[in-house]
């Protein structure tokens, strides 16, 4: 088979793989489809990859395929189904595991960096891993519901989003505009967004900002998200950059009292303003990654279409020209399709 293959010491191209073979408790899927994530592009770049990394690596970890052979443990999947793929194996038997959390198991691994991803033609993956896709559902916009999706739907249930009347997504890449989305399918009632980009505007009122804002004029930017939001300001902020000037921004924007919960993570620490966030009774929590739950609670929503994952997509390219697209960005959510 043809895979799209990485190593630090000679870069990234396609070459000609075996076929993986499923163990007992494995599918082996056709990929239909794979999106291509920041952090794969990172790991092209010469970023650290996550503990447990080996190369050569197969990366791609937003897969949407078709199951082709069912291993003899694999219950309950046949040939035909059309599926995707959480790409985190958490331990399930850590402590952390057994509180419901495994989203931040330490030893977790990722589809596509501890083991061989889906920028292939075929990918054996664990069954359990498996969510069942619409058969009305675009492969590539389905693929980045893994992720792309899956990530800011766990950061809203932890910051309970299912009771703020108001929110503030910072950050309008995938993550944010796919936050806007599933902010507007919870029927919160007002949600605001902020950019560095003025392209970032149209595109956050494309997926449904009630107004959005420029984060170049940071202390205007605010004035007019409390305004929108009454009450002192809006109840959660969603922060997808993650560093001083973002955050910043959230504690000018946010009520007192209020919820920021951060997904973005810079390189580097940030210092955090303690007095303000004391004084003002503010709540801050980070979150990572994503659990099973998550992606089928956004697999309904597309399938109800209530989000829509396609008005995300990027490019789509073979996976002879998906080395372009790791190492260039899009407008969107690129995804390589490795049977064109």
């Amino acid at each position: 088979m043809r895979a799209l293959q990485f190593a630090p010491d000679r870069g990234i191209g396609v070459v000609e793989l075996p076929v993986p073979v499923p163990a007992a408790d494995e599918v082996l899927l056709q990929v239909d489809a794979c999106g291509v994530c920041g952090s794969d592009r990172q790991i092209v770049r010469g970023e650290t990859p996550p503990f447990g990394t080996q190369f050569p690596l197969v990366l791609g970890h937003e897969i949407a395929g078709t199951i082709v052979s069912v291993g003899d443990d694999a219950a309950g999947w046949n040939v035909g189904d059309p599926v995707i793929v959480h790409p985190f194996r958490p331990c399930g038997t850590c402590a952390v595991c057994r509180r419901g959390e495994s989203n931040l198991c330490a030893q977790q691994g990722c589809i596509g960096f501890t083991r061989q991803g889906g920028f292939a033609e075929y990918v054996a993956v664990p069954h359990d891993q498996l969510v069942r896709r619409p058969v009305d559902l675009d492969p590539a916009a389905a693929a980045i519901l893994v992720d792309a999706y899956a990530t800011p739907q766990r950061a809203l249930v932890a910051a309970g989003a299912d009771v703020a009347s108001t929110a503030l997504v910072i950050g309008t890449g995938g993550l944010g505009l796919a936050a806007i989305q599933l902010l507007k399918a919870s029927q919160v009632d007002r949600v605001a967004s902020a950019s560095r980009r003025e392209a970032g505007l149209a595109a956050a009122h494309a997926a449904g900002a009630d107004v959005a804002a420029l984060l170049a004029d940071a202390r205007g930017a605010a004035r007019t998200i409390r305004r929108f939001a009454g009450a002192g300001g809006v109840d959660l902020v969603l922060d997808t950059i993650g560093d001083g000037q973002s955050l910043a921004f959230a504690l000018d924007a946010l009520r007192p009292g209020g919820t920021v919960v951060i997904v973005g993570m810079p390189a580097g620490d940030v210092a955090l303003p303690m007095a303000r966030l004391v004084r003002r009774g503010v709540h801050c929590i980070g979150s990572y990654g994503s659990q099973l739950a998550d992606v089928t609670a956004v697999v309904n929503l597309a399938a109800d279409e209530r989000i829509d994952p396609a008005a995300l997509l990027g490019r789509s390219v073979a996976l002879q020209d998906a080395p372009l697209a790791l190492a260039t960005q899009s407008g969107g959510r690129d995804v390589v399709l490795p049977q064109r």
